[in-house]
């Protein structure tokens, strides 16, 4: 594809999950309001991000 490289969708939630900083915290929500990632996403990854992430779901506005 042009040398484009990209990463699989469920990769870069995994990566913004561990990281974790402010911008991560600002995207995440952002991929949720879109409708890209979900509730069913929590069992995908462990805690903590797995709880980070249930975190974002249930608290939109934190």
């Amino acid at each position: 594809m042009n040398g484009i490289r990209t990463l699989p969708l469920e990769r870069l939630v995994r990566m913004k999950l561990n990281s974790y900083r402010l911008k991560e915290r600002v995207h995440l929500p952002d991929m949720i309001d879109v409708g890209l990632v979900d509730e069913s996403w929590i069992i995908r990854f462990p805690d903590p991000p797995g709880e980070r992430l249930r975190s974002l779901i249930e608290n939109p506005d934190q």
